[in-house]
């Protein structure tokens, strides 16, 4: 059997446990056989299909399965003899046209024969997944919103959870962790509550595992790892628990462990048939871990190996020269790691023109789809309204007219027969009222749908951007290096560096500041030390300092904890004292907090000595892009992104205006109970 597939490097999710096996897991074995009631000979037919998935022999095989199935009345064998057809042409990885043609045979089969689980199962784990093989994200992201809205008006929450699954796997690539965490979540919670296909969540959690890791939330990470690990229930399952276990173990620098999860995953796909066609991502954790415990040769060979065997594509082949880079200067070959980094720049050019066109056009269509639909809803929203009001009146008319018909009618003894007659043209106009209300309603449902797709663009466009600016600061410090020797050369170098960096600065406040435009509220779900919180922050203030500058805290408590979002208190706090250092020249900065228990909350406070903010501009810092002073570094949103993280937390950020030697900054949360 051949075992290559389409490369889908980028597809790894972490998956194992935080402690260690001395065996193999021992796994509830699904029985699909049972599960879904098929006959003995149909099943022993359909697996010896699914085995020669990547032979051509499987299409004729299919085509005897499905006439097998037919004789027998069998609906939805039938159409899992079309699906194995298209997945000899999706693991091939080499015929679009193919792959759309039979992705178009089975959802038209499924929806003749009422089977919206095949329907779907095509679209989002065939077509969609397709195009994220072949880094077409915006296509797949536009056919996921599309499938997603299709399964919410026909209320198929398995096309829906599938939806929320596609579209978590193409943020995750465009690493938008939090969009793709959400998503995650949200297909979790669907699954659950509806009792969809629970063999399926140990891959969900394991999922959310690695968006933990690449986000570097340990705990979150384990806890999930956790889960997984509880519903493994096949071979196949097994086998990616060992290889996503070793990777968490390089995560946490466990490298003992780690080998020992890459071994027995060899020992599963050596010995079992139906992994073989995976054997790739044990591959790429194996380069991983050569790399973090500094055998580089043995990387390099198994980088090697990845591309002879596996036949990536050309953008594989591009990032495989810049990891090779990343290697050789580490090895400290600095000449090698130079060339490398020369060639990923002119293979990464080819490929950029090629891409350009293609992705322009993709982000034209969508676009303008999304700018007529945002037209079209809004023509709606304003039609609707009116004729709400239209019928309104109408049915004021209607009641008033009525009740002069009513006191005519009685007394001409015609009480009952109108009565009714009115009650009924009645019970019409407001079954009118609530039709209308509800395509207000979706009307405004629409709006908000394009609201999300032009924030979604927003942070897209970000990315794309952020990206090759990482390259930029890389290359920039691999030339300072290189031509150390060479003092322009390396003055250049660090000016490249530099104004990249702040350029990359700009980027990540614009895509944070976009992510919480999204969010109702940050949850407060850990119990952190404040103290601790604090002191990590002025810890790191220090290299900002200038000279004669004096760095004070006073905690109120030696040790305080309470239950919030660390992270986003820290991101606030380096945010105001490092402006207090940018703005003080001489003096002290001083950070300290207060706990008032009878009012339920603690106060920050961040006050330096430095030029002050004039009381006329002190509400307007807070706006986006506003800088104090327009020749000092910086993108200006430093504090409206504060602000807009204390108000979502359910606190408050203000200037203290009564304090005149310097700025002092007044943080207030609420403490939870």
């Amino acid at each position: 059997m051949n075992t290559r597939k389409p490369y889908l490097s980028i597809f790894i999710f972490l998956f194992g446990l935080g402690i260690s096996f001395s065996s193999p897991i021992q796994g509830q074995q699904r029985d699909t056989q049972k599960e879904y009631n098929v006959d003995s000979t149909l099943y022993t037919y359909y697996m010896r299909c699914k085995a020669e998935v990547s032979s051509p022999i499987v299409m004729q095989m299919s085509d005897t399965l499905f006439l097998m199935a037919e004789e027998k009345g069998d609906q939805r064998m039938q159409a899992v003899a079309l699906c194995n057809k298209l997945d000899y042409f999706y693991y091939k990885n080499d015929q679009p046209d193919s792959i759309s043609h039979y992705v178009e045979i089975v959802k038209d089969f499924a929806r003749k024969t009422n089977q919206p689980k095949y329907y779907y199962f095509v679209w989002s784990k065939r077509l969609i997944y397709y195009y994220i093989k072949q880094y077409q994200y915006n296509i797949a992201l536009y056919e996921a919103n599309k499938m997603m809205k299709e399964a919410e008006q026909e209320k198929y929450m398995d096309g829906i959870a599938n939806a929320y699954n596609v579209l978590s796997s193409i943020y995750q690539l465009k690493r938008l962790f939090n969009l793709a965490i959400n998503n995650k979540k949200k297909e979790i919670e669907i699954t659950l509550q509806y009792n969809l296909n629970k063999f399926n969540l140990s891959i969900y959690y394991s999922g959310l595992t690695n968006l933990y890791c690449e986000l570097g939330e340990a705990d979150n990470a384990l806890e999930n790892l956790n889960k997984s690990a509880s519903c493994l229930y096949s071979s196949t399952q097994e086998y990616y628990y060992y290889v996503r276990a070793a990777q968490y173990y390089l995560f946490i620098e466990d490298y003992s462990q780690s080998w020992k999860n890459l071994q027995k995953a060899k020992e599963l796909f050596l010995s079992k048939k139906e992994v073989q066609k995976n054997v790739e991502e044990y591959y790429e954790i194996l380069q991983k871990y050569y790399t973090k415990t500094k055998q580089f040769e043995k990387a390099l060979e198994v980088l090697d190996y990845i591309i002879a065997t596996f036949n990536p594509n050309e953008r594989y082949k591009v990032e495989a020269m810049r990891k090779r880079a990343s290697i050789y200067y580490k090895m400290g070959d600095k000449s090698k790691s130079a060339q490398c980094y020369q060639d990923y720049y002119t293979l990464n050019d080819s490929i950029q023109i090629t891409n350009e066109d293609i992705a322009a056009g993709e982000f034209a269509a969508m676009l303008g789809v999304e700018r007529l639909n945002l037209e079209k809803s809004e023509l709606q929203q304003q039609v609707q309204q009116r004729d709400l009001a239209n019928k309104q009146r109408i049915i004021i008319f209607l009641i008033i007219l009525l009740s002069l018909g009513f006191i005519i009618f009685y007394r001409e003894h015609l009480l009952n027969g109108r009565l009714r007659i009115s009650q009924k043209q009645l019970s019409e106009k407001n079954k009118q009222l609530i039709r209308s209300q509800e395509d207000l309603k979706y009307a405004k449902e629409q709006a908000e749908e394009g609201s999300r797709m032009k924030s979604e663009f927003i942070q897209n466009m970000s990315h794309e951007i952020r990206t090759p600016l990482n390259s930029i600061v890389g290359f920039s410090q691999i030339l300072s290096s290189y031509y150390g020797d060479n003092e322009d050369t390396k003055e250049y170098a660090h000016i490249i560096e530099q104004n990249s960096t702040n350029l990359l600065q700009l980027i990540n406040d614009v895509l944070d500041l976009s992510y919480l435009d999204g969010e109702q509220n940050i949850p407060a779900e850990t119990i952190a030390d404040i103290t601790g919180v604090c002191q990590t922050c002025i810890d790191q203030t220090y290299s900002y300092l200038k000279p004669n500058v004096q760095l004070i805290f006073t905690p109120e408590r030696e040790n305080f904890s309470m239950q919030t979002n660390p992270e986003r208190i820290s991101q606030v706090l380096m945010s105001l004292l490092q402006n207090a250092a940018k703005f003080t020249t001489h003096g002290s900065i001083s950070l300290s907090y207060h706990i008032r228990e009878e009012e339920k909350m603690i106060l920050f406070s961040v006050t330096d000595t430095g030029i002050g903010i004039p009381i006329e501009k002190q509400e307007s810092v807070f706006e986006r892009f506003n800088k104090l002073d327009t020749f000092m570094p910086g993108t200006g949103l430093g504090l409206s992104i504060s602000r807009l993280i204390v108000e979502k937390m359910g606190g408050s950020l203000t200037i203290d205006s009564t304090y005149t030697t310097g700025s002092r900054f007044i943080l207030i949360l609420p403490l939870k109970e």
